[in-house]
């Protein structure tokens, strides 16, 4: 079956500018061809993956195997670790795992995950499921689960540092190779690294700031703070048609039901093409569609995984997979690396490796970044195919 993307273009008969005059008076040329190309961009990727599952599940095309070529010379850390050294275009996507040194929970992780102890807010709030805290839909019903938890797990959190994951990304973007960072994380972390704002995309949203559901006026981080630890729903205090506008002030995160930024499309899809390197750090690569993101990029470039497991091998435990993402123990397998347990353990180990770790240790302060490594004992991590 031929890929229904292969040979797309999209040419308008019309001009743009005269739909503009004709229909929407004033409007801005750029920003009707802002729409077209994150439309056309949208309508792409969405014929590509049609296209390739209905093909997989009518047995016309096999299962996806792993790359007959790598940019890497073999699927090993030394490997990856050389090849990161020459790269230049760096993609790196990040969730909830990454900050949990810093003392934030993750979501999925049994025991200490978020969804395992929110069990008090389910039966206060008569909800079915953990999920349904952070749902748009409850939101626009009742605020205050949401603020509570948000209280709770306190946030915006201006109290953690980055840790050692974070400033690993700092280092790549100070050698000029962070193409962009990924973060599914609402927490601003990357941000005190004093990463460059258009190097990292907030996949869903951040406590930076707050948008009242009502007039549309905005908090900033500081304001929003003071709005959740009020104890109450924060409410709008701006001034329409000389009434208080009284509105919920909703942070700006992405809630399940919500989409995503307008922009996302876009982005992904000319950062993909252009890659050399995948890193996925602290990620289960259970929510869409970022989790479509390793196998949007080429086939040939190399994916470093750095997290607590293997997560999207089997799609017999991925209720969302057609087939594996990755191939770490396939005997073919020439891309994909798999470095397991404690993430900043890893990532001494990786930056040690490349000769990069004295220049990190002092990005994230010596006498901290030591006493990690002390605790960390050396290296804990499981490597697929240990050869070094």
């Amino acid at each position: 079956m031929t890929d229904p993307s292969d040979g797309f273009t999209v040419e308008n008969e019309v001009d743009n500018q005269t739909l503009l005059e004709d229909y929407v008076p004033g409007s801005s040329l750029a920003s009707v061809d802002a729409k077209i190309a994150q439309l056309d961009a949208m309508f792409k990727k969405l014929c590509k993956s049609a296209g390739r599952a209905l093909a997989f599940h009518l047995g016309e095309m096999p299962p996806p195997e792993p790359s007959p070529t790598s940019l890497i010379e073999c699927a090993t850390v030394d490997s990856m670790a050389h090849h990161l050294k020459t790269c230049k275009n760096v993609l790196v996507l990040t969730g909830a795992g990454i900050s949990t040194s810093a003392g934030i929970p993750d979501f999925r992780t049994p025991g200490s995950g978020v969804y395992d102890n929110v069990q008090k807010y389910l039966d206060k709030y008569q909800l079915q499921s953990a999920q349904k805290l952070f749902s748009f839909e409850l939101f626009q019903q009742d605020p205050e689960p949401f603020y509570a938890l948000a209280r709770e797990m306190k946030y915006p959190n201006v109290n953690v540092k980055p840790t050692i994951a974070h400033q690993f990304i700092k280092l790549l973007s100070d050698k000029g190779v962070l193409l962009r960072n990924y973060t599914q994380n609402i927490d601003m972390l990357q941000s005190q690294t004093g990463i460059p704002d258009d190097k990292v995309f907030e996949v869903h949203g951040s406590f930076r700031s707050g948008t009242c559901m009502n007039c549309g006026a905005k908090l900033d981080k500081e304001q929003l703070k003071e709005a959740i630890f009020s104890g109450k729903v924060a409410k709008c205090k701006e001034s329409v048609e000389g009434e208080i506008c009284d509105g919920v002030i909703k942070p700006d995160i992405v809630m399940f039901g919500e989409a995503l930024p307008q922009d996302y499309l876009c982005t992904i899809s000319k950062d993909e093409d252009k890659c050399d390197l995948l890193i996925v750090m602290g990620t289960s690569l259970q929510v869409a569609p970022v989790n479509k993101i390793p196998n949007s990029v080429p086939r040939s470039t190399p994916r470093l995984l750095i997290n607590r497991e293997q997560v999207c091998t089997n799609p017999e435990t991925y209720t969302h997979m057609s087939a594996p993402l990755f191939f770490f123990d396939h005997p073919d397998n020439k891309t994909d690396v798999f470095m397991g347990g404690d993430i900043d353990s890893s990532l001494m180990e990786l930056t040690k490796k490349m000769g990069w770790w004295e220049e990190l240790k002092k990005m994230g302060g010596e006498k901290e970044t030591e006493e990690k490594e002390e605790r960390a004992g050396g290296s804990n991590s499981k490597l697929c195919k240990t050869k070094k």
